[in-house]
């Protein structure tokens, strides 16, 4: 409850300028003058004129020493709840116009389907860091669901999938295109063939995703196709579970081909599908907040990357098949 002082001062538009809502915010979450100064990197004496000036500004006190330990008012309370989101979107700010100048250094924030976290973005980091030491990545795998949510909270600066979002509020720049294919026990198939059609899938126990999964849309006429002689036998909620029956020789997996290359092995066999099945790579952001340098340079690399795999040979994995160029 504010005192009467309190809300007299905020009806006359008294505040708090940046640099005392910096300090307070730091007072309040570290819990003393001495550990604020430490975080700020000023002195105590500067920490505790601006806490003093800020008071005189409001009109009523912030903290009170009660035995010996600095304790928030009940009116510190209710601003520190408007104050935190204020200081958030400030480190936000600094962050973003810290990106857009420089394309050297700075932090990239990402959300990307599980499949592209397994092989080829590890492999698009290393090789941007390689170039750009001083960037920074935070990295989250997020399912196609999560992607608008992702964006509008300012978790990640971008997401990439291969859904488009159709959402006025959502850019979207293409990345180029991946291709689905078989992923199988070595030795099931026979080794002269390049490619798997669907009279040879239809021969064998094709694993089927049940609806929730996404790869279930880009696979699902070929799945069908193979599942003519009935219903599948094995059905999963994850291409990972799909994966790793598999290696197991429980079946054919249909799944993208980043995700397999995450799991290619001695073991294990990838072969694109006849008639072919692509999916177009998108990188979504907030339609009103464009990208940083830092960003396009790292979706430049990642595009051109796409397309040196897409001239390999789909059965070598990915890592392996870039190892050389890292260096």
């Amino acid at each position: 409850m504010f005192r009467r002082g309190s809300k007299r001062a905020l009806a006359r538009g008294h505040g708090m300028n940046l640099r005392q809502i910096e300090v307070f915010h730091a007072v309040y979450s570290v819990g003393s003058v001495s550990g604020a100064s430490r975080l700020l990197n000023v002195s105590q004496p500067s920490v505790s004129k601006i806490i003093k000036h800020a008071e005189s500004r409001l009109g009523f006190s912030l903290f009170k020493l009660v035995r010996g330990r600095l304790l928030p008012t009940d009116e510190a309370h209710v601003l520190f709840r408007e104050v935190d989101d204020l200081h958030a979107r400030i480190d936000v700010f600094q962050r973003t116009a810290k990106n857009l100048r420089s394309t050297s250094d700075g932090q990239i924030r990402m959300g990307v389907i599980p499949s592209l976290a397994m092989s080829i973005t590890p492999a698009v980091i290393a090789r941007y860091r390689k170039r750009y030491p001083r960037v920074t990545f935070e990295v989250t795998a997020i399912h196609h669901d999560n992607f608008r949510d992702s964006l509008v909270s300012r978790a990640c600066d971008f997401v990439i999938g291969h859904h488009l979002l159709h959402d006025p509020e959502i850019a979207s720049t293409s990345l180029g295109l991946g291709r689905v294919g078989a992923l199988f026990r070595r030795g099931l198939l026979p080794p002269d063939e390049e490619r798997v059609d669907l009279a040879t899938l239809q021969k064998h126990e094709v694993i089927g995703f049940s609806p929730s999964v996404a790869i279930g849309g880009l696979v699902g006429p070929a799945g069908r196709m193979a599942e003519m002689g009935g219903p599948p036998s094995i059905v999963v909620r994850s291409v990972y579970i799909a994966a790793a029956l598999a290696r197991q020789g429980a079946g054919i997996a249909l799944v993208d081909e980043f995700t397999a290359h995450g799991f290619l092995s001695d073991e294990l066999d990838f072969r694109l599908i006849e008639p072919a099945v692509t999916f177009e790579l998108k990188a979504l952001h907030l339609a009103d907040h464009p990208l940083s340098r830092l960003a396009r340079n790292f979706l430049d690399l990642k595009r051109s990357m796409i397309a040196e795999r897409a001239a390999m040979s789909p059965s070598k994995p990915y890592l392996e098949a870039i190892g050389s160029s890292l260096n």
